[in-house]
């Protein structure tokens, strides 16, 4: 009996990360849409307000007076900049630009940033790593010039992907100081706690450039859309992802990122219509090639908690 309930608590984490993973590779062809309606800032200050409520409400985090002290707090700020607010704000930027599809292909760089950027504080770095970078490289210059061809920097599409691979780095930062910082806290209360502060940051920027007057001419699809990143990629997903941490283990739990392009891919031709260049999808496939190949040699102890750049 005992073994079957681990089954299924097994199972259930499983179809959770899972779920998670293909709710943050949908998430990119929602943003893009959302652009044409409303700001960036909007979009932000949307997913943070609601994610906020939702995970204070969902997580179990349990806030305490006692965690707020100044020694967690400017920490907090840093980490809701580069893993949150400015994160999102700059994707949904450079969305204005690119495809949604090269969103997908690109964000899966993120474990070979994170290791390059381990490698530079002083990790070793193995054959295997040194192929992956080199591998990573060619995959997201091929994305990057799929469509304007190499040299054509000026280019709105070639642009946007630039400005996107930055906030992949930002998050490759954020999961290196989620790996050195609070690391006495539970996943799901850092994850919350810097959801809170990320709203405290956007919040007073977006009342006082006029935002919610945004709102009165989003449409049916783009209050679809919103609703979509705030409940179940602000929300839901990292709700699950905490959850699959916990009780898979961060190594099996990353292992699943290799399913966001796809879905990125699958959403962006239904809601949107755009398809994929060979060339991208290309480059997506080595981008891929990389990331395995920064894990292939992974020590699971010093594997991080999360490799992904969430949407």
């Amino acid at each position: 009996m005992d073994t079957a309930i681990q089954n299924r608590r097994q199972n259930r984490l499983y179809f959770q990360v899972v779920l998670a993973t293909l709710v943050w590779g949908a998430a990119y062809p929602f943003t893009k849409h959302l652009v044409t309606e409303i700001s960036p800032l909007s979009i932000v200050t949307f997913r943070a307000l609601v994610g906020t409520l939702l995970l204070v409400a969902l997580s179990g985090s349990k806030l305490t007076a006692a965690d707020f002290k100044f020694t967690y707090l400017w920490k907090l700020l840093v980490m809701s900049l580069l893993g949150v607010s400015a994160q999102q704000y700059v994707q949904a930027y450079a969305l204005r630009y690119t495809e949604a599809s090269h969103a997908g292909w690109l964000i899966a760089s993120t474990p070979i940033l994170v290791a390059g950027l381990m490698a530079a504080l002083g990790e070793r770095i193995g054959p295997f790593k040194v192929a992956a970078f080199l591998t990573g490289f060619a995959g997201t210059m091929l994305v990057v010039f799929s469509r304007a061809g190499g040299g054509a920097f000026s280019l709105p599409s070639t642009r946007g992907d630039l400005i996107f691979l930055g906030s992949c780095g930002a998050w490759a930062f954020y999961v290196i100081l989620t790996k050195r910082w609070l690391t006495f806290w539970p996943q799901a209360k850092v994850t919350t706690f810097t959801m809170l502060a990320a709203l405290a940051t956007v919040l007073p920027a977006w009342l006082l450039s006029g935002g919610p007057a945004e709102f009165h001419a989003v449409t049916p699809r783009g209050w679809a859309s919103l609703t979509y990143l705030a409940v179940l990629s602000s929300a839901l997903a990292y709700l699950f992802w905490n959850n699959s941490v916990e009780g898979l283990g961060p190594v099996k739990s990353s292992y699943f990122i290799y399913l966001e392009p796809f879905s990125t891919l699958l959403c962006a031709y239904l809601f949107i219509g755009e398809k994929a260049t060979a060339a991208a999808f290309a480059g997506g496939l080595l981008i891929l090639a990389g990331v395995y190949l920064v894990g292939a040699k992974e020590n699971p102890k010093n594997t991080l908690k999360e490799v992904r750049g969430h949407a």
